[in-house]
């Protein structure tokens, strides 16, 4: 039978733990590990982005009794707990369901094949630079070459790559893009340091939740900003940990998938 702390040390052979405190070690914040611990045995898992409602009522269909998410259940502390808020309340279901809850954020972003590098494959990456480099192979933030094409063929490849069409776009369609650097979730400081220091010249940055300040900055600074969901930037990289994450557990453990389609 499949331990709770065994599932946690192989999801952190794919992931590192080590890569979240090192992170937390350079000034960011994260809450990554086991978040809720309502029993030892696992025999089902649900992977989800995130620990919703919908993910939780997923999981009971499906019969899991763990779950675990990329951003985690917990992240800043709270000081109560309440189904009528929305912050709080699949923690309340998920502990009356008797689910366990693991969370891998920072470590996953950042690790060799994690969300970030899986970005920045999909966007047509397959060699790049870490711009943010914590070990020889990890790190956040990642710059590439492309083929030259022009701003909107490239838009018009990431909505069929990430199945989506919530994409912002600020530029010049018609300008020839040969260069491009990319930050999951939302790595609005980290693009703006990028530029701002000279590490990298790409003619477009691609992340997510980034502020109309320093879209506007980037802007004046020549750069072309393209803007994806948090969720579809990040997801893709998920579903891919996902499924090596699967492919690990056979024969442990029967594991599940999901993709909210209200944040596609």
């Amino acid at each position: 039978m499949l331990k709770i702390d065994d599932l946690f040390n192989i999801l952190n052979e794919i992931a590192p733990i080590d890569l979240s405190y090192k992170c937390i070690e350079k000034g960011d914040y994260d809450n990554s590990g086991i978040i809720i611990r309502s029993h030892e045995n696992v025999e089902k898992i649900l992977f989800s982005l995130d620990l919703s409602l919908a993910a939780i009522a997923k999981a009971k269909r499906l019969g899991c009794d763990t779950i675990v998410t990329h951003h985690p259940a917990i992240y800043y502390p709270v000081k109560s707990l309440s189904e009528k808020d929305m912050v709080t309340a699949p923690i309340v279901k998920a502990a009356e369901n008797k689910l366990n809850v693991i969370s891998m954020h920072l470590n996953l972003d950042v690790a060799d094949n994690g969300i970030d590098a899986s970005l920045c494959k999909g966007l047509g990456g397959e060699k790049y630079r870490i711009l943010d480099r914590l070990t020889e192979k990890d790190g956040y933030g990642r710059e590439f070459s492309l083929t030259p094409v022009t701003l909107s063929e490239f838009v018009n490849k990431i909505k069929k790559e990430f199945k989506t069409n919530r994409v912002t776009v600020y530029g010049n369609r018609k300008s020839v893009i040969d260069k491009a650097a990319s930050f999951c979730g939302g790595g609005a400081s980290y693009a703006e340091k990028a530029v701002n220091e000279g590490k990298t010249d790409a003619k477009v940055i691609i992340t997510s939740d980034m502020p109309h300040h320093v879209i506007k900055e980037l802007v004046e600074n020549g750069k072309s900003v393209i803007i994806m969901t948090h969720y579809s930037a990040e997801n893709y990289g998920f579903n891919l940990f996902s499924e090596r994450a699967g492919n690990k557990l056979k024969l442990k453990a029967e594991t599940f998938v999901f993709n909210d389609k209200r944040f596609m």
